[in-house]
C-alpha cells in the first residue's frame, strides 16, 4: 500500500460517474432533465422560434456504484484512478475545506482511523493549535453507521474541525475526511457543503 500522505493528497482534475440528469434544458420557458450526449426528442407545438437554453443544476448527483450523494455544482469533484486497490475522490472548496473519500479494495482503512487523523492535524498541532478529540458516529439516509473521530483545532480564535470516518466491509472498506477550515467566517459556503454530502450520501450493496 503507497504511504498514506501520499494517496490522501494525490491531485487530479479528471471528473468521472456524475449521475443522468445534472443538467435542465428549458426551451420556450419549459424545463426538462438532461444529460450530455443524450438525443432529446422535442414536439414543438407552435411553429416559429424556439427558445433553448442549457445549465448546470445547482445540486448534482454522483454514483460509482459504490457510494452515492449529492453535492453542489460549486463543490466540484475531482476523481483519480485506482491505483493499488485505493481509489480517491475529492470534494475541495477554494478556502481548502471539503470531503476526501478514498475507498479500499483489499484493506480495512477502519484499521488506521487514528494514524490518518493525526497525519492532517499534525501540521497545525505543531504551529500551536490547540485540539480536542472526540468519538463521532452519524447514520446515512440509507441507515448504515459511520464511526469516527472529530479534531477540533483552535488558535487565535480561528477553529478548524477535521473528522474521519470509516465504514468496514471484509478486508475492503472505505474512509471519508471532512475538513471545515475556520469554520467560525460567517461567510464560507463549506460547511453547507459538507452536511449536503453526508445527508445524501449512501453506501450501495
Amino acid at each position: 500500500m503507497k504511504p498514506i500522505i501520499y494517496v490522501l493528497f494525490l491531485s487530479v482534475g479528471i471528473t468521472f460517474a456524475q449521475e443522468n440528469s445534472n443538467y435542465t434544458i428549458t426551451i420556450n420557458g419549459e424545463k426538462y432533465d438532461y444529460s450530455l450526449g443524450q438525443n432529446f426528442e422535442y414536439n414543438a407545438k407552435k411553429k416559429g422560434k424556439l427558445n433553448i437554453n442549457i445549465s448546470q443544476k445547482d445540486i448534482l448527483s454522483y454514483n460509482d456504484g459504490i457510494i452515492k450523494f449529492n453535492h453542489t455544482k460549486n463543490f466540484p469533484i475531482s476523481e483519480a484512478p485506482e491505483e493499488d486497490g485505493i481509489k480517491q475522490m475529492t470534494l475541495i472548496s477554494s478556502d481548502g475545506s471539503g470531503v476526501i473519500i478514498q475507498q479500499y479494495r483489499d484493506f480495512d482503512p477502519a484499521l488506521m482511523l487514528d494514524l490518518m487523523l493525526n497525519e492532517v492535524t499534525k501540521e497545525s498541532k505543531e504551529y500551536g493549535y490547540t485540539e480536542k478529540v472526540a468519538d463521532v458516529e452519524i447514520t446515512l439516509k440509507d441507515g448504515k453507521k459511520l464511526k469516527g473521530k472529530k479534531s477540533t483545532l483552535e488558535y487565535q480564535g480561528a477553529v478548524d474541525e477535521w473528522i474521519v470516518y470509516t465504514y468496514s466491509r471484509k478486508d475492503s472498506g472505505i474512509i471519508f475526511l471532512s475538513m471545515d477550515i475556520d469554520k467560525n467566517t460567517e461567510s464560507d459556503n463549506s460547511n453547507k457543503n459538507i452536511k449536503t454530502f453526508f445527508e445524501s450520501l449512501e453506501i450501495l450493496n
